[in-house]
């Protein structure tokens, strides 16, 4: 299992332990909000806003994510990384793999190609 993102010309794998890890970072960096989840850290350059995905977006597939929300996905998780919000978030999730920066990474960067190519859907993997 795990999740498949496509775009016209590009695509993204995860499985559902990375894409759980990656889900994390998208809420600590306040690209998603919602879902009976909440963020652990009160920094107010990550809070939610209007422009916030669901969480339920990345929670199962079948959601279209349009190239404005790409655009949005990509510069808070760009931030994030800016920030070093990951090493913050090694400080409560012991279990966080070293890998986590990479995954964040190719997200952004895959989400940066989808805003040229009509967006993406999320299709269980």
């Amino acid at each position: 299992m795990g999740y498949d993102f496509t775009a016209e010309d590009a695509g993204l794998k995860l499985d559902d332990w990375q894409m759980g890890f990656v889900r994390l970072v998208l809420l600590e960096a306040g690209a998603i909000a919602g879902g009976g989840q909440e963020r652990l850290f009160g920094n107010e350059q990550f809070a939610p806003s209007a422009s916030s995905l669901p969480a339920s977006h990345f929670n199962a597939g079948g959601s279209q994510v349009s190239p404005a929300q790409c655009a949005f996905i990509a510069a808070r998780l760009r931030a994030a990384l800016t920030a070093d919000l990951i090493g913050d978030m090694a400080l409560f999730y012991f279990d966080q793999p070293t890998q986590l920066r990479d995954w964040v990474e190719e997200f952004a960067t895959f989400n940066e190609t989808a805003t040229t190519c009509g967006g993406y859907r999320v299709l269980p993997g």
